[in-house]
């Protein structure tokens, strides 16, 4: 993440040595008092000192922020920061790193060394949204000074909706069988897409088979090309969108990521109907993400 500039933000306990340095630097220039000069200039030097440390401690620092691949609205999710000191011989110390509403403390980051800690976040609503910046902040080295550097994130994370569990008889009212989608869509049935585990076996390539079914290993071994038998899917449903959110958009779509999140446990095998057109129905992690995406982004 690209640094940013390095602001200060003076504490109680600096404001109390600023006004002491001051109360002494006017009775120097008053009375004439050595003493007193070479305590003002003294302070002055240490409050230098002091800020300037601050600087070059928060300076080092480089940030990397990890997010999961699942985030709902409303409901807590775990990320991953890792903070680097880049340089060669300091270390950094009394580290705070503030991410979207979290935070995370490193007492002590060694030079070149990498530490990570993870800490919770909530995101309050749906769609894409950014990440905007990370502060990082710190009162080293004498706690009359905190040094903040602000650095922007660039990072997009996508927000599902908030899972909201149906009532049994709305599920069931916006639920399509696999066995009445050639019925519910203008066009033929829905391509489902399966995984390595449904692989019943395999046979010889018949002309006109997709290249994604060409089973290569098998292919290889026997020098003629042979395809993938998988076995049907007859499991699984299909959420029509359409009917979910006729009586609220936004309870509809909750409800639809409810069904889709219980099916990534289950395993079992989903599909989403939106204004006639299918995501494929698919038991396969990845295709469900997305179609909670298609909910994050739904307009």
């Amino acid at each position: 993440m690209r640094r940013g500039r390095v602001s200060m933000v003076v504490h109680r306990s600096g404001k109390i040595y600023i006004a002491v340095a001051i109360v002494l630097a006017v009775l120097a220039i008053c009375g004439g008092n050595n003493f007193h000069y070479l305590a003002a200039a003294s302070m002055l030097g240490y409050m230098a000192v002091s800020g300037e440390t601050g600087k070059f401690n928060i300076r080092g620092a480089s940030v990397s922020l990890f997010l999961p691949d699942e985030i709902y609205a409303g409901t807590p999710f775990f990320a991953t920061v890792e903070v680097t000191n880049t340089k060669r011989f300091q270390a950094i110390s009394l580290l705070d790193v503030s991410v979207l509403g979290g935070s995370a403390f490193f007492s002590v980051i060694l030079p070149k060394e990498k530490k990570t800690a993870t800490i919770e976040l909530v995101a309050r609503r749906r769609g894409a949204n950014d990440a905007g910046s990370v502060t990082l902040r710190s009162p080293y080295p004498f706690n009359l000074f905190t040094c903040s550097l602000l650095i922007p994130c660039h990072q997009r994370l996508t927000v599902f909706p908030e899972p909201l569990r149906a009532d049994d008889s709305a599920r069931m009212s916006c639920m399509v069988g696999l066995d009445e989608m050639d019925e519910a869509l203008s066009r033929p049935g829905p391509q489902k897409r399966h995984s390595d585990s449904d692989i019943a076996g395999v046979r010889p390539y018949a002309e006109g088979d997709p290249m994604k079914l060409i089973h290569w290993k098998s292919s290889a071994k026997t020098g003629r090309l042979k395809s993938r038998l998988y076995e049907p899917l007859n499991s699984g449903k299909v959420i029509d969108l359409d009917r979910l959110t006729a009586s609220g958009v936004e309870r509809g779509l909750s409800c639809a990521s409810w069904e889709i999140k219980e099916s990534i446990r289950t395993g079992e095998a989903i599909g989403l109907l939106d204004r006639g057109n299918l995501l494929d129905v698919s038991g396969e992690r990845q295709d469900k993400l997305s179609m909670l995406a298609a909910l994050a982004l739904y307009e």
